[in-house]
């Protein structure tokens, strides 16, 4: 099985036709390997933009591509047709979605189908590294953090262009290979199944009365003794999560329970998480003076 890890780079442009922005797409760059995760051959292109003239400063200043660089460039759909015929058969791989997401946008605009042509199975290696890397944090691990956690000098890469991201990608994808580890991460995107999925945004919700909460969800154990603990404060809404004190009336433990929802495509997602209480320092007591006699 071969392995293709593709990444864009793109640029916001207004599109009359849309009566807003589009993420039309400026590079492809890619590194195709054989099951061992030995390189077999690369792809690069640059996109002829047909919707935006001029790239803005700050992708130019990211990407150092000019707009003459891209005169010279493919059609979107001729470099789509060059990429399908290349990464045939392969699982492509990106870090994240975001690039998946402009490839339907871009598909939709230019083709009027939101359907990526060579796509067929697809897995995302951003979300395969961080489960194996245990990120907890709720943040999504970017490709410089999770190659420094990998001890990979990322120097050496062209950043913020499409083949050397992909290059750097693949080194990660190397530390952490595991062919039964990568199963579940390996998603067949022959189905629409996949692109309401993909498309589905996740929103965290706010509401403590919402119909798919549950009074469990809201529930904590002490941390200590395992123990049912009693809710004592309201609870207060803070960076769309849900913080109270409890009170375990086992063990006399005081913490704070945080409980974070979001729907997500699947469904409810609830994470919990026990803060500590900090008690206020108590101020040492004011020794008394002596009193002095007057001599």
């Amino acid at each position: 099985m071969d392995f293709v890890i593709l990444d864009l780079e793109w640029n916001g442009a207004y599109s009359k036709k849309l009566k807003g922005f589009l993420n039309e797409i400026i590079e492809f760059g890619a590194v195709r390997v054989d099951g061992q995760l030995n390189i077999v051959d690369t792809f690069e292109a640059l996109i002829h933009p047909q919707v935006g003239k001029k790239i803005s400063g700050k992708i130019r200043t990211l990407t150092s591509i000019t707009n003459e660089d891209l005169d010279g460039g493919l059609r979107f759909m001729q470099a789509v047709s060059r990429f399908c015929k290349w990464a045939k058969g392969a699982v492509v791989m990106t870090w994240g979605t975001s690039d998946i997401l402009a490839l339907i946008e871009n598909c939709r605009y230019f083709c009027g189908n939101g359907r990526i042509p060579f796509l067929e199975r697809y897995v995302d290696l951003q979300a395969y590294c961080e489960h194996l890397l245990q990120n907890e944090s709720g943040q999504q691990m970017g490709l410089g953090t999770a190659a420094g956690l990998l001890g990979i000098d990322a120097d050496g890469f062209d950043h913020h262009r499409a083949l050397g991201d992909s290059l750097l990608t693949l080194r990660c994808f190397q530390k952490l290979y595991d062919p039964e580890k990568l199963k579940p991460f390996c998603a067949d995107a022959s189905r629409s199944e996949f692109y309401k999925k993909m498309e589905f945004k996740t929103v965290a919700i706010c509401d403590l009365h919402h119909p798919l909460i549950q009074p469990r969800d809201l529930a904590f154990c002490c941390d200590l003794c395992g123990k049912r603990a009693r809710r004592v404060g309201e609870w207060q809404l803070r960076s769309k999560s849900f913080r109270a004190e409890f009170f375990c009336r086992h063990c006399g433990h005081k913490f704070y329970g945080r409980v974070q929802f979001k729907l997500k495509y699947e469904g409810l997602i609830v994470k919990k998480a026990i803060l500590p209480v900090k008690e206020p320092e108590k101020k040492p007591d004011a020794k008394e003076e002596p009193d002095r006699e007057s001599g």
